[in-house]
């Protein structure tokens, strides 16, 4: 008689240790790979290599160079000079030079009318104030015995022009302030005048209007 294999209880199976899935990291371009940084540098590759063969053909070639830049501040120099009659950091740099379409837009016959009055030059400030257009021209001989060195004890210390401006009508005003000084037997003072002239650019520059705008004593 047969029996009957016995049957085991079926134990359960191990579970297999399931694959763990890896996540992709995505890739982060560098700072210097980014679109921007890119055109950044396309943009700023061009000087820096100029500025680098500019550098390394001065270094083999110093005497060149230095030719080179000596010929190009002498012509920025004498380009300068000839457009405004100034040399670099002001040296003989002529205030009375107003700059008017390449002229000095009549102040030369300024200084020449100021000098004269203070020198006490009447036939010189006769001269200059035949071109003016006022119908009552000051007198010259009065105004040297008011304001002249020569026939009163001012001294004149200081010439400035304080403004210019060329108007519609190509006429050019300006205001020019002397600064004066006065001797005495009970001690020096000083004052200020202020001188309103009109002149015309054209025909190398004619006066048109002189006016005294101010003559005062200095504040103490």
């Amino acid at each position: 008689m047969l029996h009957p294999s016995p049957t085991y209880p079926r134990l359960p199976e191990a579970k297999r240790s399931e694959s763990k899935q890896l996540r992709a990291t995505p890739l982060h371009p560098r700072l210097g790979q980014r679109p921007l940084a890119r055109k950044v540098k396309a943009i700023l590759r061009p000087p820096i290599k100029a500025i680098y063969y500019l550098v390394t053909l001065i270094r083999s070639h110093k005497w060149l160079s230095l030719g080179v830049v000596v010929i190009f501040l002498a012509t920025a120099t004498v380009t300068n000079y000839a457009l405004t009659g100034e040399w670099p950091l002001g040296i003989a740099k002529d205030q009375f030079n107003f700059h008017i379409n390449g002229g000095s837009g009549g102040g030369d016959k300024v200084k020449d009318w100021l000098y004269a009055l203070r020198d006490g030059d009447v036939a010189t400030l006769r001269m200059l104030q035949s071109t003016l257009q006022m119908a009552q021209p000051p007198d010259p001989a009065e105004l040297v015995s008011q304001y002249s060195e020569k026939q009163t004890n001012l001294v004149w210390q200081n010439i400035r022009v304080i403004g210019v401006y060329q108007q519609s009508d190509t006429t050019v005003d300006s205001v020019v302030s002397v600064s004066l000084g006065a001797r005495g037997p009970g001690g020096g003072t000083s004052g200020f005048m202020l001188w309103h002239f009109t002149t015309l650019p054209q025909n190398g520059g004619l006066l048109l209007y002189i006016h005294l705008v101010s003559f005062r004593n200095a504040l103490r």
